[in-house]
């Protein structure tokens, strides 16, 4: 059917639109546009099908027209059935020519004919426009495929560039975060095995929240993690439900629409993690091929890691070498040969890693090798001392100069042989073999490992010639001058002068060889046992003082010395649980960080603690912590080179401080005595020693006698002499005029073991104390042990011994003219007191003693106000004395006072001589006072006496003329009266008076006789007396005239009272006439007491005392003087006559009274009764004058 202009027409505009820019589904669109209106449709729609699945589909609709779409599946199912054009139901299907397997067709809606020509070229049309379509959403296709490889290709790309062995976490966040995107994934995880557990942690992710980060933890066989890490293989889960690999308790989630996990293996093969990405819904699952680049990114990741671990360890090992670097050279900075190889064991065995170690040196004179170090050994195990050089793998490894391995070991035998690998590795240095090191792993079982042998044959080979050197040192320095020299190497070699700086050299070099946050050095304070934080760094610096003063504490102290291994002490260790020391550690790693703690050990003798920290998170390294026991095991010679040099210089301002103070207290000192001992003192300050002694030569008696001795320091006189010509150490110092000092004189076939202490004297000093080139003593320093002295203490003390030497000789030369003046001193009869300018007593003689009272040592340091405060005396005789010297010490004038009298208190008066003179030096210069006084008391009274004895007899001769005179007349009286009496005795009043005139010619005869009794001299018969009787006796024979006087009599009399030397007549006349005043004092009547005992000089006393009137005071002095009396009648002699009797039995009596009250009659007799005359004292006193031997007064100032 020809074409009509329409359909021409509209064929153009096809046309136009298959060859137009616009969109393919926008051309279709608007081609189908054009053909149903050319058709006349009510709908036209084109439908493609691909290998029975429905593609894309387009549609035209007249407006207003509603097209059904169940029209347009059933009409494609009649054509699937015809594959033919055809009208049905009113609708059009014209099929379209089909390209590359689609089918097309064309549905119209109000049907038309299907031959028409028109359909059939827009059929044609319509077909190109698809095939357009089809190859356009083709080459889309392929475009985003290459896009999405070449995003795979870049992404493992950028993964191969970002590897970064030092740092592999931020290349690991990148490997997840790169196959999220290329896969197009919601979430990935990269986990890698706890080197502690072997469990599994996240240690990189993407999309994972970060409470599942820190929360993962899975073992392994445990989950999918947990299965591929134990089996080794992929696993790629598209449906976990029904995975039969887990369904044993794995839980699906329903929002994961797919999950790939891939093992992570090193070279070895070995799984070290896991690599695991997963998609959410509605993403696609994964495929095979997504599985097969999965891994390629697990590749790249268990690459990165196995270069950071590679890297890891080879940083490990440049430090490690540079550690055994420094540690060479720690060795080779010292010549001390023990060191040298104390550092060689203690390295080898905690550097290389070997569980024992053992260091022969040949000795070239024998052809031996002798054992000089050991570590790892058992104090029972055999390792011999010596090996012959051609004896066995020793002599292999010698000859050959090759390390030797053995099956057994090389130097042990019998029971006590371990069994393993041992090796045997030469010492040469300049093509010789020097010795051998003899190192096995057979502690722990452990084989040993090739590197450990290079690294031991490198260790050895260089510490070869630091033992090479130490020896040839050895034999050519002292030990003094080769610490002076290892000390400034090892100063020079650390680059630190002193302990501080040592100290802080340590902790910055172990902050610098593992990354730490703090790090702090604590050292053992010896002398007050303790430790002290001596550097810090870090975190540790703001811990400092509290680590110092937690680590005082003695349990603190003594975990510090006991620690002999480093340790590494994690927040959850038992150490750091509970307690002082937990406390200790905790606040050395703050925060809860991890610990690291390193002994300091050098010659096994600890000497600090090395404690370094990191954040709990990043535990240490085992390398670590052996690269930090290099550090501090060199730094541990160090430091003790650094302390035993301070040491040294303390020692040497110790001795110069001690020599001054020596100077200060031997030129202070005020005996002979006080110089040696304290020259003894200043020694102890010196050294150590437990005896220690100086002696003295006595020419005459031709010994060496101790003079001062000292025991640990302690004073103790110790009588002891040696011979000067014996054979001991003393006598051989005196000889020989030099210092002996012995390490051991046990060993000293000159002497003999000896030891003034329980235990033998082992090493000693012995040192001449020579003067003007004179020996004068020797100073002896003893100790119990060997080996305690040096030449350089003998230096200190011969300095102390020459100074002390000639001090001694002054002080004896002093202490002579001391003893010379101090004789003539005290052979003078006077006191003599020496007073300095400030008034201080100075000297104090024994005649002063004697008259004082008061010893000289109580008053020698006082002053003289203090020394008149001892002295009982009224105030005013006190200013008196402070006055007359205060006068001499202004003027100069010299003061001379004579009977000067002083008043004790409740004693006798005493009298005195006393002169004040100034005490001057050769210049004439004021230095003191002396002050010379006489105690005259005795002459006062005798004095007195006399004058007294010469009133009696003045007053006797009167009474005696007297009594003559009156007694014949009174005679003549009496006897005229009583003639008279008889004559008138019829005449009462004549009788009367008469007997008065008797009664008073009696009374006149009897005073005649008291008369002649006072004057007449009294004989004593003296008998062995009882006091107690002569009063009993009294009382009873005056018991009626006591009674009449209504007197009441208590006795209280000693019963143990002894006899006395005494005339009982004379005595009871005593009590008679003071019985009889006593009751004409109570006229009233009242109480007589009558009293004996012992008197405090050895006596007795009898006392009488009264309740009656009493004696006015001004009477009380004057009542024993004749014819002096308080009554009315009575002749005054009564009292004078008792005061005779007693004073002629050589006792005292004294009286006190109070008016109103009484009186009181104390009666004290001696017990020998002997009374001199007072002409015969007299005398004797004049004869004591004489000799000088003046006796003071019983009453003393």
């Amino acid at each position: 059917m020809p074409l009509s202009p329409t359909d021409i027409s509209a064929l153009q505009k096809i046309a136009e639109l298959a060859c137009s820019d616009e969109p393919v589904d926008a051309r279709l669109e608007r081609a189908l546009d054009v053909t149903r209106e050319t058709l006349g449709l009510d709908a036209l729609s084109l439908v493609i099908d691909h290998n029975g699945a429905r593609g894309n589909n387009w549609h035209s609709t007249a407006t207003g027209y509603h097209l059904d779409t169940s029209l347009i599946e059933n009409a494609i199912n009649v054509l699937d059935s015809s594959r033919n054009g055809a009208c049905c139901d009113g609708r059009l299907l014209f099929p379209i020519p089909s390209v590359d397997g689609y089918r097309a067709v064309m549905i119209g809606t109000g049907a038309t004919d299907t031959d028409n020509a028109f359909i059939e070229l827009a059929a044609g049309y319509f077909s190109m426009l698809i095939e357009n379509h089809r190859l356009t959403e083709s080459a889309l296709r392929s475009t985003g495929a290459v896009n999405h490889h070449i995003e795979e290709i870049a992404a493992i790309y950028e993964i191969g560039q970002a590897i970064d062995p030092n740092d592999v976490a931020p290349l690991l966040d990148m490997i997840c975060a790169k196959a999220s995107a290329v896969m197009g994934a919601q979430a990935c995880s990269l986990m890698l095995r706890n080197p502690h557990d072997g469990a599994l942690v996240i240690e990189a992710s993407f999309g994972l929240a970060d409470d599942i980060i820190k929360g993962a933890r899975i073992n392994v066989g445990e989950g999918i993690a947990g299965r591929v890490a134990e089996t080794g293989e992929p696993v790629l889960l598209l449906d976990l439900s029904t995975d039969p690999r887990f369904r044993d308790g794995i839980k699906p989630r329903s929002d994961i629409s797919a999950s790939m996990c891939v093992p992570l293996k090193d070279e070895d093969g070995s799984v070290q993690g896991v690599l695991s990405i997963r998609r959410h819904h509605p993403n696609p699952p994964f495929t095979a091929d997504d599985l097969k680049l999965f891994g390629v990114f697990a590749t790249h990741a268990a690459l990165a890691i196995s270069n950071n671990q590679l890297y890891t360890r080879l940083h490990q090992k440049i430090q490690e070498m540079s550690t055994i670097s420094d540690v060479l050279r720690a060795i080779n900075s010292t010549l001390d040969l023990e060191h040298v190889l104390d550092q060689i064991v203690d390295s080898i065995t905690t550097v290389v890693g070997f569980d024992r170690c053992c260091v022969y040196l040949l000795d070239a004179r024998t052809s031996e090798f002798v054992m000089h170090a050991r570590r790892g050994y058992d104090n029972d195990e055999g390792a011999p001392a010596r090996v012959r050089f051609d004896d066995g793998v020793i002599g292999l490894a010698a000859r050959e100069r090759i390390p030797i391995f053995s099956q057994g070991s090389p130097i042990e035998s019998g029971i006590g042989s371990r069994s393993g690998e041992y090796l045997v590795a030469p010492i040469v240095v300049r093509e010789a073999c020097i010795g051998v090191v003899v190192v096995d792993n057979s502690l722990l079982n452990r084989a040993i490992k090739p590197q450990h042998v290079d690294l031991l044959a490198t260790f050895v080979s260089q510490a070869g010639i630091a033992v090479e050197n130490a020896r040839l040192y050895e034999a050519m320095e002292e030990k003094y001058a080769e610490l002076n020299v290892l000390y400034e190497q090892s100063k020079s070699i650390s680059a630190a002068s002193g302990l501080d700086s040592a100290a802080n050299m340590l902790v910055t070099t172990a902050s610098r060889a593992v990354r730490c946050d703090g790090a702090g050095l604590l050292l053992f304070d010896m002398k007050r046992g303790r430790l002290k934080m001596q550097a810090s760094w870090g975190s540790l610096t703001r811990y400092a003082d509290e680590i110092e003063q937690i680590a005082r504490n003695e349990e603190c102290v003594e975990y510090a010395r006991n620690q002999r291994t480093p340790a590494l002490l994690s927040p959850e260790s038992r150490e750091r649980s509970d307690g002082l020391i937990a406390n200790l550690l905790n606040t050395l790693a703050p925060l809860g960080a991890n610990l690291m703690l390193i002994p300091l050990i050098t010659e096994d003798t600890p000497i600090g603690l090395l404690a370094l920290n990191r954040a709990r998170t990043e535990a240490f390294l085992a390398s670590e912590l052996k690269l930090v026991s290099i550090v501090a095991s060199h730094a541990a010679t160090v430091l003790k080179n650094a302390i035993s040099y301070e040491q040294k210089m303390r020692q040497r301002v110790l001795e110069l401080t001690a020599l001054y103070e020596f100077s200060k207290k031997i030129s202070s000192a005020s005996s002979l005595e006080e110089a040696l001992d304290s020259i003894l003192a200043i020694v102890a300050d010196l050294v150590d020693y437990d005896e220690s002694f100086i002696y003295a030569i006595d020419h005459e008696r031709e010994v060496a006698a101790v003079k001062a001795a000292r025991f640990r320091g302690k004073p103790e006189a110790v009588p002891h002499e040696e011979a000067l010509d014996g054979g001991s150490v003393t006598s051989w110092a005196i000889k020989e005029r030099k210092a002996l000092v012995s390490p051991d004189i046990s060993r000293d076939p000159r002497f003999s073991e000896f030891g003034t202490g329980d235990r033998p004297v082992r090493s000693l000093m012995s040192i001449p104390l020579i003067v003007q080139d004179e020996v004068v003593g020797v100073l002896n320093v003893y100790s119990y042990s060997p080996n305690q002295y040096t030449e350089d203490n003998v230096r200190v003390l011969s300095i102390t011994a020459s100074q002390g030497a000639a001090i001694y000789k002054e002080l004896e030369a002093l202490s002579a003219l001391t003893s010379y003046t101090d004789n003539i001193l005290s052979s003078i009869a006077a006191g003599v007191v020496t007073l300095g300018s400030d008034g201080t007593v100075l000297t104090w003689n024994s005649a002063a003693e004697r008259i004082v009272l008061l010893k000289a040592d109580r008053v020698e340091g006082l002053t003289f106000d203090q020394v008149l405060n001892l002295l009982k005396i009224a105030e005013a005789d006190k200013d008196s004395l402070n006055k007359a010297i205060r006068s001499v010490l202004d003027t100069g004038v010299t003061y001379q006072g004579y009977k000067l009298c002083f008043h004790p208190d409740r004693k006798d008066e005493v009298y005195m001589n006393l002169s004040i003179s100034q005490l001057l030096n050769s210049a004439s210069e004021q230095l003191g006072l002396v002050l010379i006084f006489e105690d005259i008391t005795r002459e006062i009274k005798m004095e007195n006496e006399f004058r007294r004895m010469g009133e009696l007899a003045a007053i006797g001769q009167l009474a005696a003329s007297i009594a003559h005179e009156l007694r014949n007349p009174l005679s003549s009286i009496k006897g005229a009266a009583q003639f008279l009496q008889k004559e008138y005795e019829d005449h009462g009043p004549i009788v009367e008076f008469l007997g008065i005139i008797i009664d008073e010619v009696n009374g006149l005869n009897k005073l005649t006789t008291e008369f002649l009794d006072f004057a007449r001299p009294m004989q004593l018969e003296l008998k062995s007396t009882s006091v107690n009787t002569v009063v009993d006796k009294t009382l009873q024979l005056m018991s009626v005239y006591i009674t009449d006087n209504n007197v009441v009599v208590k006795e209280n009399l000693d019963p143990v009272l002894p006899e006395i030397q005494a005339d009982a007549k004379q005595l009871s006349q005593v009590l008679r006439n003071i019985i009889i005043n006593a009751l004409q004092a109570m006229p009233e009547g009242g109480v007589l007491t009558v009293e004996t005992g012992r008197a405090s000089f050895g006596g007795v006393y009898m006392s009488v005392g009264d309740t009656g009137t009493g004696i006015p005071p001004e009477k009380l002095e004057r009542i024993f003087l004749p014819f002096v009396t308080t009554k009315t009648k009575g002749t005054g002699l009564g009292l004078s006559v008792v005061q005779k009797i007693v004073e002629n039995h050589g006792g005292k009596i004294d009286v006190e009274s109070e008016v109103g009250k009484g009186s009181l009659f104390r009666i004290s007799l001696p017990q020998s009764g002997f009374v001199p005359t007072i002409t015969a004292e007299v005398d004797h006193t004049l004869e004591r004058r004489t000799s000088g031997e003046l006796r003071s007064s019983e009453s003393a100032i």
